[in-house]
């Protein structure tokens, strides 16, 4: 078995300077890392909402909390809010964190679903501090000295700035020893006896060989599957939006601490609150819209100045048959997308 030595990373954006930032910092030198991207292609960069789980990768990595927040424009988020989902008016708040206390073995919805059929019970989201809070539009971090108190089990995550999160990434990256390679990949050769990758060729004729390569190349998996044709498991028959639209607009006040998604007649619209702006977005099924109609709705239902022109984006929900083939591992939009249903 051949050992591994280099990496080469196919794309940039968050999925290849989130996975170059993580190696460098994990493998600490063990192997040779470079990053192949071109400033010509542009990236999707409208993924700007997180959860809870972003907190652990960024510990990985050892950033500051607050250099991080500064760095990307981001703010805190403590859930998701639902507006029309059930009927038209109605709305509710998915708070991260845990809801209540436990008593001795049961939990606490459990209590509170006997309560509730008895007439008994408030509204669940009493039992929150994190959707209370957000309701509030207060927000601060747990307070790790108080166990026995809902201050202690403040859960959050983040909105950011998808562009200059993948910038700050890529400094740190840099820092930690990883190769930038300006350019375009226009080839990719597969070995004859058993199909790995073996290097790819560069618009200007280079040619880059690796023993692991990593996909970050987007929906059209340059490797994963224009090279090695992986295949890929369509579920638009279970999710069937396959059209999004994205735009910012100015930031009005109140400034809320979560995201909201808000359902629509083809689809549903989210509303992420940055600190230099608010990110909008329409996703939606071109069975049922035509684009232009999608555009119009999404820019009629701002709450700022719009301040650039939409973004259209086309995918279809799924993912690969193998994320991990041979010598090659798919990672973000090339490894497969998932309809953001908590527009994370």
């Amino acid at each position: 078995m051949q050992q591994l030595k280099r990496i080469l990373i196919v794309g940039g954006g968050t999925a290849g300077w989130m996975t170059a930032a993580l190696m460098s910092k994990l493998f600490k030198g063990l192997y040779e890392i470079t990053l192949i991207e071109s400033e010509a292609i542009g990236i999707i960069g409208v993924g700007e909402a997180t959860i809870p789980a972003i907190k652990k990768y960024n510990e990985l990595l050892g950033l500051d909390e607050n250099e991080f927040m500064q760095r990307t424009q981001g703010s805190f988020k403590l859930g998701i809010q639902f507006v029309d989902w059930w009927k038209q008016g109605a709305s509710y708040i998915h708070g991260f964190g845990v809801i209540g206390r436990d008593l001795e073995w049961l939990r606490c919805h459990q209590y509170w679903l006997k309560l509730n059929a008895q007439g008994a019970a408030s509204d669940f989201a009493n039992y929150s501090i994190n959707t209370a809070a957000a309701l509030e539009n207060k927000f601060m971090r747990a307070d790790p000295k108080m166990t026995d108190s809902p201050l202690g089990h403040i859960a959050h995550a983040f909105h950011f700035d998808a562009a200059l999160y993948a910038k700050y990434l890529r400094g740190l990256a840099e820092a930690s020893g990883v190769r930038r390679r300006e350019g375009k990949v226009a080839d990719v050769t597969l070995r004859g006896e058993d199909g790995f990758v073996q290097s790819v060729t560069m618009d200007d004729g280079a040619v880059i060989e690796a023993d692991l390569f990593i996909d970050c190349s987007g929906f059209r998996g340059l490797i994963i599957e224009q090279a090695m044709k992986t295949g890929y498991e369509d579920w638009t028959h279970w999710l069937p939006c396959d059209r999004a639209m994205a735009v910012p607009c100015a930031r009005v006040e109140p400034f809320t601490p979560y995201t909201r998604s808000t359902a629509r007649a083809s689809g549903w619209q989210w509303r992420i609150p940055l600190q230099h702006r608010t990110g909008n977005g329409h996703v939606y099924s071109s069975r049922y819209m035509e684009d232009d109609e999608a555009e119009r709705f999404l820019l009629s239902n701002l709450d700022g100045e719009q301040l650039a022109e939409p973004n259209r984006l086309r995918f279809v929900t799924g993912k690969r048959k193998q994320i991990w083939n041979r010598n090659c591992v798919a990672i973000g939009l090339a490894g497969g997308f998932l309809e953001p249903l908590e527009s994370t």
